[in-house]
């Protein structure tokens, strides 16, 4: 069937532009040209490696298949159920040496505990020679640990420097011009000034000029890049704020340590770039919190809780870490699924990995790991259970992903098939 608008005519690549401020414009009906078809469907991935990894008796349910029993980990992710799936024995041939398998999660690279380890390309780095050479941004490389955690990695083996800053990863992504410029326009956003108040006059101009279809979507892009600059300016403010003396109430403190709320601003920055189609390809690289959303006035110590020996009482904080990252993940999904591209949901276009390379963060080892997988053309709704003495590859995942991504790749790491049994499209 022929695709018609009667629009003007714009470019994929059309900016909102004014003095400092580029605002890159989501796919609007109006950028296709006259009886043109409908363009191909631009897939995207999100991979996100939790270096302490989940508990998986409590992460993983007892059956396989479709029916499986949700449990405590998982309640958060139920309105999700049918948009991801849980698969579960997967790991990487001839990795192990505990945290050293971080540097393989998304590679693949054998030995990588050994003194002679030299790392491959990663999956997000594949996607981003392949295709991100169309996107402003070939891939985004973000950490919640400033200047500790990368999970991807060049052709070469060389790990690539990761941003942690939200604030100025949006920046980078929408704020356009000099130094100067930018700085000034960084400082409005610190009053309370939307980069949207500078464009007004121009986004009123074009949402005139578009069909109803295109007024919508810009819209709800408009309204979620200003409730994204709102949390950046609460999560600012807070930082800001003294700490209570011992006779006040306690502040929430959104700054150092509050690692699971910097990785949902990473996330949400990472949805408007995507829907922008500013990249194809994101890595996150997360490393743990010593503060949690739902306990948010206590310390705690991620790592030690992960070698919990059993210890009832460090299984219980371990589990309130974990729910929350996984209460944050679920969040993203939400706003994927509400959020359209072109003909469907940005959620159907993107495939979101949340795993480790650690299957038992207290015993280090490295088999029979958890991954969470969400979106793409895949049919979820279930556990994919594979027998961890006899797996197959995680790189196999990794081919199909690309594969899905229109990447034209025979082989990735130690694949053996060019896709999951049991993963279907």
């Amino acid at each position: 069937m022929s695709h018609f608008t009667t629009q003007k005519h714009l470019s994929r690549r059309t900016f909102l532009r004014a003095s400092g401020v580029a605002l890159a414009l989501p796919w609007l009906d109006a950028m296709a040209p006259a009886f043109a078809a409908p363009p191909a469907p631009t897939m995207r991935f999100v991979g996100i490696l939790n270096i302490f990894s989940f508990h998986t008796p409590f992460l993983f349910p007892a059956e396989a298949g479709r029916g499986y029993k949700s449990n405590s980990y998982l309640d958060p992710l139920q309105e999700h159920r049918e948009d991801f799936s849980i698969i579960s024995g997967l790991n990487h041939p001839d990795v192990s040496g505990g945290h050293s398998g971080d540097y393989s999660f998304f590679t693949g690279a054998p030995a990588p505990s050994s003194p002679t380890f030299k790392n491959t390309i990663s999956l997000d780095q594949v996607v981003a020679e392949s295709v991100g050479q169309q996107t402003r941004y070939p891939a985004l490389c973000l950490t919640t640990n400033a200047g500790r955690g990368s999970c991807s990695y060049t052709r070469n083996g060389v790990s690539l420097p990761a941003e942690s800053s939200a604030e100025k990863l949006f920046a980078k992504l929408f704020i356009d011009g000099s130094p100067a410029e930018v700085a000034q326009e960084v400082k409005r956003l610190q009053q309370g000034k939307s980069i949207l108040d500078r464009l007004q006059d121009k986004s009123k101009r074009l949402q005139q000029s578009v069909g109803a279809r295109d007024r919508e979507k810009l819209d709800q892009y408009f309204t979620s890049v200003r409730e994204l600059e709102q949390r950046l300016e609460r999560t600012e403010a807070y930082a800001r704020l003294p700490k209570p003396k011992p006779q006040s109430p306690p502040v929430k403190d959104p700054g150092p340590g509050e690692d699971t709320v910097r990785l949902g601003l990473l996330l949400e920055v990472s949805r408007l770039a995507l829907q922008a189609d500013l990249t194809r390809a994101v890595s996150i690289h997360y490393g743990g919190t010593t503060k949690t959303p739902s306990d948010p006035q206590t310390s705690y110590s991620h790592h030690d809780c992960t070698h919990h020996g059993q210890s009832p009482d460090k299984l219980e904080i371990l589990a309130r870490l974990e729910r929350d990252l996984l209460v944050e993940w679920g969040g993203f999904l939400k706003r994927m699924k509400e959020t359209k591209d072109v003909d469907a949901r940005l959620m159907d276009r993107t495939m979101s990995v949340m795993g480790a390379a650690l299957g038992s963060a207290n015993l280090h080892h490295n088999a029979n790991l958890p991954i969470l997988l969400a979106g793409g053309r895949f049919k979820h709704g279930q556990h994919l259970a594979f027998d961890p003495a006899t797996p197959p590859p995680l790189c196999n995942l990794w081919l199909q992903i690309l594969n899905e991504m229109g990447v034209e790749a025979a082989r990735f790491g130690s694949s053996t098939a060019s896709s999951l049994p049991g993963l279907l499209v």
